[in-house]
């Protein structure tokens, strides 16, 4: 069984909880129970697995788990008093208070702490799922602080759906999982006929609510798809995602800016190249960003990237030049003797003319 996970992130504000929350459900997705009052209801299981991500640990006076009941979409159960809470941590327990219709965790003592290594689950069995599709909202709120300062309560969301009894997406395969770089991928997965998909990755969202397969061809990066199902009324609707991934070996990299410490290595060409006659000259256009090094021990050579132009002897035999992507390269012998070297240094995927880099 596929178990999906909602995960809280670290605190990073104030009002942040301190501890950080995972939630999983049995079944994966929730099943709404039938519309026909005279059948029972279908019943699930929320568990709720807590942790302190930070060194440092937390005091704790308790934990309320709010869970919307009642008959409409956006109600998770039908009746609060048939669910069975459970709490794992030895000296707490779990209770439900109907006036304020949440489940309450608490310590024996006014509060207690919660360390990096003290992880524990809150459980919620036996749950009537509600009737109606849609997506409820379940509030974990945490009454919590740090040190000596006071206590605080500190809230976070997990918004959990209830998906049509026959509906399932599942199986959602990448093949091949490692490619050659410009490779192809056929990704494949198994849905029901009641929802709509889209198929998304960076830069591509499409529509693939009549296919259970598609091709997706030169791929250059390690690539994460993201299949994703929607069903339900349109002012409630209940979303699933399922994720596949691919690796690119020798991946193209995109990034802003760049900060490197030690060594940076770039594919280079290198090249002996004479003049095949008196003042010969060759010219092309740089097909990719990168840097052109000279070295003319014999003879006289001018070389010209764009605007700028230098001229190379046996007393001024090396120059290293920056080259922009389409910029001209005019080289001009001096003479009838004399080799030329070449080393082209190529930040793009096209390497430089055939003159510039060894075939």
């Amino acid at each position: 069984m596929t178990v999906v996970m909602q995960t809280q992130d670290p605190a990073t504000a104030a009002d942040d909880p301190l501890l950080s929350y995972q939630v999983t459900t049995t079944p994966s997705p929730l099943k709404a129970s039938p519309e026909n009052p005279q059948v029972p209801e279908e019943t699930g299981e929320v568990v709720i697995s807590v942790s302190r991500q930070s060194g440092t640990p937390a005091d704790v006076e308790w934990i309320k788990v709010k869970v919307p009941a009642g008959t409409m979409a956006p109600d998770l159960a039908t009746d609060l008093n048939k669910i069975s809470p459970r709490i794992s941590l030895t000296g707490w327990t779990a209770r439900l208070d109907e006036a304020a219709k949440e489940f309450v965790c608490a310590p024996t003592g006014s509060h207690a702490p919660i360390g990096p290594d003290t992880g524990f689950t809150i459980q919620l069995s036996d749950i009537p799922v509600s009737r109606k599709v849609g997506t409820a909202p379940v509030t974990i709120t945490e009454r919590s602080r740090t040190g000596s300062s006071a206590f605080q309560n500190r809230s976070t969301v997990f918004n959990l759906g209830k998906f049509p009894a026959d509906f399932y997406l599942r199986n959602f395969l990448c093949e091949p999982s490692i490619i050659p770089n410009g490779g192809d991928v056929k990704l494949t997965w198994e849905r029901s006929a009641n929802a709509t998909y889209e198929l998304l990755h960076p830069g591509f969202d499409r529509d693939v609510t009549n296919r259970t397969s598609l091709e997706i061809e030169g791929i250059k990066s390690d690539t994460t798809f993201y299949l994703r199902a929607t069903t339900g009324d349109a002012t409630n609707p209940v979303i699933r995602i399922l994720t596949t991934q691919v690796t690119v070996l020798k991946p193209d990299l995109e990034v802003g800016n760049l900060t490197v410490h030690g060594a940076v290595q770039m594919v280079q060409n290198t090249v002996l190249a004479t003049p095949p006659q008196h003042w010969s000259t060759y010219e092309t256009t740089a097909p990719s960003d990168g840097f052109l090094l000279v070295n003319c021990p014999l003879g006289t050579v001018d070389v010209q990237v764009g605007r700028f132009s230098t001229r190379l002897n046996s007393e001024r035999h090396n120059a290293t030049l920056a080259v922009p992507k389409g910029a001209t390269i005019r080289v001009n012998w001096a003479g009838d003797h004399g080799a030329i070297y070449f080393q082209s240094y190529c930040f793009g995927d096209t390497p430089m003319p055939a003159w510039l880099r060894i075939e």
